[in-house]
C-alpha cells in the first residue's frame, strides 16, 4: 500500500473516533451540563481556533458577498441546528442510539438532493433509503411512539439532525467548488455564533456558577478532538483519498460509539438497536454500491 494512502486510512481511523467521542464524552457532559451551553462552546471555541489556525497560516480573506446569504443558511443547518438538534437528543437518548441515527445522514442527503433535482436516484438507491429508513424508525420506536418516552423524543431531535445536517450538505455544495474547505469551515463557524450566542449565552449565565473543574475538562475535549481535530484532520485525509473512502470509513463510528459507551457509561446495546443498525448500515451499503456503479457507468462512456 502507497504510503500516502496509508497515511489517508490512519487519519480517517483517527477521524472516526474523533466524530464518535462527541456521542460518548457528550453524554458525560450532559450529565451536568445544559445542551445548549455545550452547543455554544463547541461553536464558539471552534470559530476562535479555526481563526487562529487561518491566521497562523495567513490565510484569512472574506467572502464574496454575494455568497453571504448561502453561508448564513449553511451555517444554521450545518452548524447551529445540527449541534442543537443532536446533543438535545443525546441528552435524552443514549451513545450508541445517537451514533447509530447519526449515519442517516446519507439517507437524508439523497432525499434532498432527490427533490431539489441536484440527483437522480437509481431505483437500487431508493431500495436502500427505505432499508435504512426502516432501520430509522424500528430504533425510534415508531410502533411504539409516545412523546412522553424521553428516548423517543431524544431519538427523533436526533433524526432532525440528520435531516438538517443532510440538508447542509447539498446546500454547501456550490461553496465548497468555489472556497478552501478550511476557510469555509471558519467561515460557517463565525457566521454560527450570534445564533448559538441567542440561547448559549442566557443558559450559561444562569449555569456559570455550578461549573465544576471536570466540567471544563469535558467542554475543553469537546472543542479540541470532536471539532477541531475531526474537522482538521478530515481535511487531510481528503487531501490524501478518494471522498468515496472518506465516506465509507463513517461506518466505524457506531462501532467505536458503541464499545466507549459499554465501558464508559454502562450502555449496552438492545436487540432493537442491533437490528436497527444492521437495516441502517445495510441500506447504506446498497445506496453506495448504486452510486460506485452509477459513476463506473459513467467513466465508461
Amino acid at each position: 500500500m502507497p504510503a500516502p494512502l496509508l497515511s489517508a486510512h490512519a487519519l480517517l481511523v483517527a477521524v472516526q473516533f474523533c466524530f464518535a467521542s462527541l456521542a460518548v464524552v457528550g453524554r458525560l457532559a450532559l450529565g451536568h451540563v445544559p445542551p445548549n451551553a455545550v452547543m455554544f462552546t463547541r461553536i464558539a471555541g471552534g470559530a476562535v481556533v479555526f481563526y487562529l489556525m487561518l491566521r497562523a497560516r495567513a490565510a484569512v480573506t472574506l467572502p464574496d458577498r454575494k455568497d453571504v446569504p448561502r453561508i448564513v443558511i449553511c451555517a444554521l443547518l450545518g452548524i447551529v441546528l445540527n449541534q442543537l438538534l443532536f446533543l438535545n437528543g443525546l441528552a435524552r437518548s443514549t451513545a450508541t442510539n445517537a451514533s447509530v441515527l447519526g449515519c442517516t445522514i446519507p439517507v437524508f442527503t439523497l432525499i434532498v438532493a432527490s427533490i431539489a433535482g441536484v440527483e437522480r436516484p437509481s431505483a437500487r438507491r431508493l431500495g436502500g433509503i427505505a432499508l435504512a429508513l426502516s432501520g430509522t424508525l424500528a430504533l425510534v420506536g415508531v410502533d411504539r411512539f409516545d412523546l412522553s418516552e424521553q428516548k423517543v423524543v431524544g431519538n427523533l431531535l436526533v433524526v432532525a439532525n440528520s435531516l438538517s445536517y443532510g440538508t447542509f450538505l447539498v446546500c454547501v455544495r456550490p461553496l465548497s467548488a468555489r472556497y478552501p474547505a478550511m476557510t469555509l469551515v471558519s467561515w460557517l463557524f463565525a457566521a454560527s455564533v450570534p445564533f448559538a450566542a441567542l440561547t448559549g449565552i442566557p443558559t450559561w449565565v444562569e449555569f456559570a456558577p455550578q461549573t465544576t473543574p471536570r466540567d471544563a475538562a469535558l467542554l475543553s475535549f469537546l472543542v479540541a478532538v470532536p471539532t477541531v481535530s475531526a474537522y482538521a484532520l478530515n481535511q487531510m485525509a481528503l487531501a490524501r483519498a478518494d471522498s468515496s473512502v472518506v465516506a465509507a470509513y463513517v461506518y466505524l463510528q457506531p462501532l467505536i460509539a458503541a464499545v466507549g459507551a459499554y465501558f464508559l457509561l454502562d450502555e449496552t446495546p438492545s436487540p432493537r438497536t442491533v437490528t436497527a443498525a444492521l437495516l441502517i448500515f445495510a441500506g447504506l451499503w446498497l445506496s453506495a454500491r448504486s452510486q460506485a456503479a452509477s459513476r463506473q457507468s459513467v467513466s465508461q462512456r
